[in-house]
């Protein structure tokens, strides 16, 4: 009877009908107090049925409410979608047209008011930008441990003047080196936060490790390396007793460099607002891919080799200089390259006792750092090849082991090997029989498997994903720059590639 319109004759019915059915459940003389505690009960046995639950957590199709009966909404655009819409309009704004004549309006008054209504978003200018940065090395540099200058620095920074410091000085100069955009900086729009959840939930690797905000191009973390001796003394007798001989902590430093990243799109004048529409949730869908995937794939591949060989991800030609493996070494470049010792030719199959060996050979004797045997598992993680990590996960251990627990799997894992995660990553690839990738697809027929503790790496923010457009009237063009920069920093007590234990890779396996 939705939607219709009761007469009077079937509304005094339909409460005669009700007033039956409470006399005969002897509930006639009902109070106030009597029917809240029926409520309460009744309300408290209803939240605990999951399908209701789900009923009412998953009801709605998720769209503001400010948008239904507009154009974006029958599109299926979100806010997010929106705030991305406006700003590629915004930038088109009062430009000539190249072809048609006259110029580009911007935003509809539609799209405007839609964006004006459901945005928050906030738009600052680039030197506010710059004094929210200032504001945050303020109140960094008191916190960075002493160890972490050097020289006058190191003296200045006792004294607690951190603003004369040259590490200091440094960090304000690089605000203003090449971080103007092309206007307004956008600060907080969702479209932009949302992206980057995107991003952050489809990293495999890259999301598993400790990050840092850099307050210059290049940050300096403190490293441990071997602790203090503990030694063994007789109580004090006289105050003649010689004193305790002292014990040094030793300390070193990662160097960690940012790089900047770039994915640049254009698209005709012709996708002008009618027509973009469709195309924006595929657009943001595809940037959350990209910068999903290539933060793992440099973390994993990096490589700095630039020649005609020798490079692991193409050991047969010469690299482009724009592919983003260039840019640092990597995990597999520490077992293939920096450190052989943590590596195995394996020639076979893949088995537990090859996973096995890994740990063992992820120990450092001279620090006493057993990296391989951490004491919270998840701390150790084996990155595989899909079809290695499939073979894994039907290891008959794996099976047995796989059916006691019941952890919350990490993302991408698909089993535990010796109560450690297995992560398939398409970003792991497979390879010759040497460990590195042949330029002919063909000759890459072999699995392997990167194992690393993630204790031993952290990632360096100089800029967070950034999303900038402008127009082009030469060519009746308009360009989408996402931009990012950030760095990696392998931990090494020797200061040295090669003293780095904290992973290891097991190649030419056979698929």
């Amino acid at each position: 009877m939705a939607g219709e319109v009761l007469d009077k004759a079937t509304f005094d019915a339909a409460m005669q009908d009700i007033t039956a059915r409470i006399t005969a459940a002897g509930l006639k003389n009902l109070t106030e107090e009597k029917v809240k505690e029926m409520i309460t009960t009744h309300l408290s046995d209803v939240l605990k049925d999951e399908t209701f639950i789900r009923k009412m957590r998953f009801g709605g199709d998720g769209t503001s409410p400010k948008l239904v009966g507009t154009k974006y909404q029958r599109w299926g655009l979100s806010i997010a979608d929106i705030e991305f819409l406006f700003d590629l309009q915004e930038s088109l704004q009062g430009l000539k047209r190249v072809s048609g004549g006259g110029v580009y309006p911007g935003p509809s008054d539609e799209l405007r008011n839609t964006f004006e209504a459901i945005s928050e978003a906030i738009y600052l200018p680039m030197d506010e930008v710059k004094k929210i940065d200032q504001r945050a090395i303020d109140d960094l540099f008191p916190r960075i441990p002493l160890g972490a200058f050097y020289g006058k620095d190191r003296i200045l920074a006792k004294q607690g003047k951190f603003e004369l410091t040259q590490a200091y000085q440094n960090a304000i100069r690089a605000m203003d080196t090449a971080e103007t955009g092309y206007g307004l900086q956008l600060i907080g729009a969702q479209y932009v936060s949302d992206l980057w959840a995107q991003a952050r939930g489809e990293n495999l690797i890259f999301g598993l490790l400790d990050s840092f905000e850099m307050t210059a191009p290049v940050a300096y973390v403190p490293v441990e390396t071997n602790f203090p001796e503990m030694l063994y003394y007789a109580e004090s007798a006289t105050s003649s007793d010689s004193a305790f001989t002292t014990s040094k902590t030793g300390s070193n430093r990662v160097a960690i460099t940012a790089y900047k990243f770039i994915i640049h799109q254009m698209w005709s004048g012709e996708m002008e607002e009618d027509s973009i529409i469709p195309f924006i949730p595929f657009l943001r869908r595809q940037l959350g891919k990209s910068t999903g995937y290539y933060p793992d794939s440099l973390v994993l591949n990096g490589d700095m080799t630039n020649a005609g060989t020798g490079n692991i991800n193409l050991d047969d030609a010469d690299p482009a200089d724009t592919k983003h493996y260039l840019a640092l070494d990597g995990l597999r470049h520490v077992g293939i390259v920096d450190n052989t010792n943590n590596q195995k030719d394996l020639a076979g199959a893949i088995t537990l006792a090859a996973l096995a060996a890994v740990k063992g050979r992820m120990l450092d004797s001279t620090y006493k750092a057993d990296w391989g045997h951490p004491i919270n598992s998840s701390d150790l993680v084996y990155v595989a090849d899909p079809e290695t990590a499939d073979r894994i996960s039907m290891l008959d251990e794996v099976l047995v082991w796989y059916q006691l627990q019941g952890k919350k799997l990490l993302t991408g894992q698909v089993a535990e090997a010796l109560g450690h995660p297995v992560i398939s990553s398409i970003a792991q690839p497979k390879t010759e029989a040497d460990g590195k990738v042949s330029t002919t697809a063909g000759n890459n027929t072999k699995g392997q498997v990167t194992t690393f503790n993630r204790n031993g790496y952290k990632v360096g923010w100089r800029r967070r994903v950034k999303l900038e457009t402008e127009r082009i009237p030469a060519t009746d063009q308009s360009r989408l720059v996402l931009s990012l920069r950030m760095g990696l920093g392998r931990f090494s007590p020797t200061g040295a590639a090669s003293g780095i234990e904290s992973a290891d890779v097991i190649y030419d396996i056979t698929l």
